[in-house]
């Protein structure tokens, strides 16, 4: 007799841009946008929750997403991550998230 054991589920903790669905494109976009035109955390940390979910990504609570800005990458990373998981470096005055595989590959450390 064979007993099957049901693994944990493997939840995904950053996505690539590139691999969304237009659908998904589009909504991203649209929440960039109404974060933009929130009025306050409580408003903007729900939106990004809404969209960890629509977009399958494990979101800390109170975490938000950012899309990695990574410089050194040859194929220009285009990952969504929750910030909490990111890395942040300084270009110029302004602070940057690099997402965990950037970091994990050629962390940057300073401008």
């Amino acid at each position: 007799m064979t007993t099957l054991m049901d693994r944990p589920v493997q939840h995904r903790t950053a996505a690539s841009y590139r691999d969304l669905t237009p659908q998904q494109q589009n909504g991203w976009w649209k929440l960039l946008d109404r974060t933009a035109d929130a009025r306050d955390a409580a408003t903007i940390k729900q939106l990004h929750a809404d969209a960890a979910i629509w977009l399958g990504i494990q979101l800390p609570d109170g975490d938000e997403l950012v899309e990695c800005s990574c410089e050194m990458c040859p194929d220009a990373c285009d990952r969504i991550a929750p910030l909490s998981l990111c890395a942040e470096y300084l270009d110029g005055e302004t602070q940057r998230p690099q997402c965990p595989a950037c970091v994990e590959d050629h962390r940057i450390t300073s401008d």
